[in-house]
């Protein structure tokens, strides 16, 4: 790792790492070099601005110094932080999870105008179980269900139950969508699965396809196999006034309403994200 000594203040410090990370192109540079040196000198924002002047301490610069380079190479703050904040909390990141992206917060805003104050979610594809825990962290009486194929994946969505006080709600299986469920129903049904085709790698950005895990993002059958797996058999597990909540891709919302449609969804809205792109499918029989 590469040493900057002629830095000494928290401020100056800053400020090198902002120009560095201008100078590669980097559009959030301040805000990055900003939440890189909080993480590492363990400060807020407040007190950040108080030790502006101050020297920064060898450990604290080492550190910032090395999480710049990693930053450098492309990789996302996020994942060099280890967490992410989704919904108003921050949430444990490693290398089998999807970071949680804002878009994503669509469907936790429909699930929780839908969902019974005591009711049962079952969370496919749970990832960081990010949306699963924020929809038990609004409904304190609800439990939930939440299913990933990643065995990496569920050792964080557990780590992030028990931060978040929900493990004693939330039931963690592995396998593939319904297969480890037994049967019951649920109130809700939800999932943001993989539903990038193998033929669109092309269109990813490099950060996505460099740090993301691929099973959480590629689909076979041109980014629908998981749909199918998915609405094949939601009527099994669905309560009959059930709601089955579908994150998918800007391109794909006619095709996965005709699915629902066949399947025997009568009631499918489509919902837009704050971009005005086709961003998750609400479905009810």
């Amino acid at each position: 790792m590469k040493t900057y000594n002629s830095v000494v203040s928290y401020a100056q410090r800053l400020l090198f790492w902002r120009k560095k990370f201008q100078a590669a192109g980097l559009t959030t540079a301040g805000l990055d070099a900003r939440y890189l040196l909080l993480f590492a000198a363990k400060m807020d924002a407040a007190q950040l601005i108080s030790a502006d002047q101050n020297e920064i301490p060898a450990d604290v610069s080492a550190a910032f110094d090395g999480m710049g380079e990693r930053r450098l190479k492309g990789e996302p703050v996020a994942r060099i932080l280890g967490e992410k904040e989704f919904f108003g909390h921050n949430f444990l990141l490693n290398k089998d999870t999807l970071v949680p992206r804002p878009e994503t917060e669509l469907i936790v805003d429909i699930a929780l105008e839908r969902f019974p104050s005591d009711g049962r979610l079952l969370d496919l594809g749970t990832g960081s179980g990010a949306i699963a825990i924020t929809i038990l962290l609004e409904f304190p009486d609800a439990i939930g269900t939440a299913v990933d194929i990643s065995k990496g994946a569920l050792d964080c969505a557990r780590e992030n139950a028990i931060r978040h006080g929900v493990e004693d709600r939330l039931t963690l299986l592995q396998g593939s969508w319904f297969e480890p469920v037994e049967a019951q129903k649920f109130d809700l049904i939800i999932s943001n699965p993989p539903y990038i085709g193998l033929d669109e790698r092309n269109e990813m950005n490099a950060e996505a396809l460099g740090f993301d895990p691929q099973l959480a993002l590629f689909a076979d059958e041109g980014g629908l196999a998981a749909y199918k797996s998915i609405i094949d058999r939601a009527n099994e597990y669905l309560a009959g006034d059930g709601w089955l909540i579908l994150e998918i891709g800007y391109r794909q919302a006619d095709v996965v309403s005709k699915l629902l449609s066949d399947n025997g969804f009568d009631e499918i809205a489509k919902l837009s994200d704050l971009s005005g792109h086709d961003r998750a499918l609400l479905a009810q029989r």
